[in-house]
C-alpha cells in the first residue's frame, strides 16, 4: 500500500557499469555510466550533458539493441530516466 497515495518505486541496484547512448538511430553515441538502475528506470553520469536529448537508447554493449528512455531529470552532469 502507498503512503499519501504516492507509488513506490521499484528497487534500485547500485552499480558503476558503463554504458552508452545512442540517438538519431544509433548514428551518434556517447559513453556514460550507469550509477544505479531498477525496472522503470536509472540514474546516469554524462561527460557532456548537452549531447543528451529527450529521448535515446541506453545500450549496455556497442552491439545490443539497447532500452528506450526518456529524461525524467537533470543537475548537472547526473540524469535521471524513465525506461519507456
Amino acid at each position: 500500500m502507498s503512503l499519501f497515495g504516492r507509488k513506490s518505486r521499484s528497487a534500485r541496484r547500485r552499480t558503476n557499469q558503463p554504458a552508452w547512448m545512442t540517438v538519431d538511430g544509433g548514428f551518434a553515441a556517447r559513453q556514460c555510466t550507469v550509477i544505479d538502475i531498477s525496472e522503470g528506470g536509472a540514474r546516469l553520469r554524462v561527460e557532456d550533458p548537452h549531447f543528451v536529448k529527450p529521448h535515446f537508447q541506453l545500450k549496455f554493449d556497442r552491439t545490443s539493441p539497447g532500452r528506450t528512455c526518456k529524461v525524467a531529470w537533470k543537475k548537472g552532469d547526473v540524469i535521471g530516466i524513465k525506461f519507456v
